[in-house]
């Protein structure tokens, strides 16, 4: 059966996987350990010194660039006994230092210096280096995979930059970043992304720009692309990309928003609003207002009806559901995927990630 008979007969993913926190650990194994992710814009890690230290969904990670201009990136952890090298936030530094026993690492990862351990037999610091992870810079952002086995970033990309030369990113500036704290689960929040089904209940504004009946998402090499026909001076008109498991490229002219759904539990997800734009002077001011002023509305008309669904999949009274095959086509897409990756494709346990 092909994906469209599928489509026709598929239930939804259980609630439960909407909240448990034995689910919400597979799918951090099984998902955020093995694909790659956006950890930030590349905007603080422009120089030899220069760090990043962050939470990925519950993964301590230290993004640094060595001496050599290289960008490294390593797990937070010491290899003593897992104390922190650095706090939470960016800086610069020309050795890494645990914050719980001193034990020092060059910007590169190799242990220098095991305080007082002089007297430990069979002990060979070249054995207790930092634990690695990949790290590549694509589209004024970093983009991290904890599994060492996993594709480079090039090839996990597949179609999605030549997608993304509707709007030259490379040439867009880094303006801020914003986030919101939702009481949901990731995937609700997702599920609610990869569908213009709800636009007309749940967004006006954006129902009175769009044509929200046309409504589209293809399934395409690598990526989905969102698409519906726009009115004239539509704030809205641009091209709007997603990534598995968590990303979404909306492009518009001359501006990028990057929208990213990270977990931060079983029933909390941040979203996070990362803003590109080609002209930041005070005369694009007025046209990049419009376009945060209209993803800060549809955030948070989003925020509501997602956390109102999390309540409800808890509740106890729903458990599947049917979807849509003309409207809800990337839903399943989505949740296919959620299910191959903490499941493997024959319903066995997935490979483990290599670190």
């Amino acid at each position: 059966m092909g994906p469209d008979g599928e489509l026709a007969k598929a239930r939804t993913l259980p609630a439960s996987w909407y909240w448990s926190d034995e689910q919400f650990e597979r799918e951090r194994q099984g998902v955020f350990a093995r694909e790659w992710l956006v950890a930030g814009p590349a905007t603080s890690l422009t120089g030899p010194g220069r760090y990043v230290a962050l939470d990925l969904c519950g993964w301590p990670l230290l993004l640094v660039v060595g001496d050599d201009g290289a960008l490294r990136g390593f797990h937070n952890v010491c290899r003593h006994r897992a104390g922190p090298l650095a706090a939470a936030g960016e800086g610069t530094c020309h050795i890494l230092t645990c914050g719980y026993h001193g034990w020092t690492y060059d910007l590169e990862g190799r242990l220098r210096r095991p305080r007082d351990f002089g007297e430990a037999a069979d002990f060979d610091p070249d054995d207790f280096g930092l634990l690695p992870v990949q790290v590549e810079r694509w589209a004024g952002l970093v983009w991290v995979n904890l599994d060492l086995s996993a594709p480079p970033l090039p090839v996990a990309l597949a179609g999605l930059p030549a997608a993304c030369t509707v709007v030259d990113v490379d040439r867009l500036t880094f303006a801020f970043e914003r986030s919101v704290d939702l009481d949901c689960n990731w995937k609700t929040y997702a599920d609610n992304y990869m569908e213009g089904y709800h636009i007309p209940f749940v967004h006006p504004e954006l129902n009175r720009e769009v044509d929200a009946r046309r409504y589209r998402v293809d399934i395409e090499d690598g990526f989905c692309r969102h698409s519906v026909p726009t009115r004239d001076g539509a704030v809205n008109a641009g091209t709007w990309l997603w990534r598995f498991p968590n990303v979404a490229l909306n492009l518009y002219e001359d501006a990028m928003n990057v929208e990213r759904f990270v977990p931060i539990g079983p029933r909390r997800t941040r979203v996070v609003y990362t803003y590109f734009f080609g002209d930041v002077s005070p005369g694009a001011a007025r046209r990049n207002e419009d376009v945060v002023a209209m993803s800060t509305v549809t955030l948070e008309q989003d925020r509501r009806i997602c956390e109102v669904v999390q309540r409800n999949l808890q509740a106890g009274a729903y458990d599947t559901g049917r979807l849509s095959p003309r409207h809800e086509n990337g839903v399943f897409h989505f949740q296919e995927r959620v299910r191959a990756s903490v499941t493997g494709d024959d319903g066995s346990a997935p490979r483990a990630p290599r670190r």
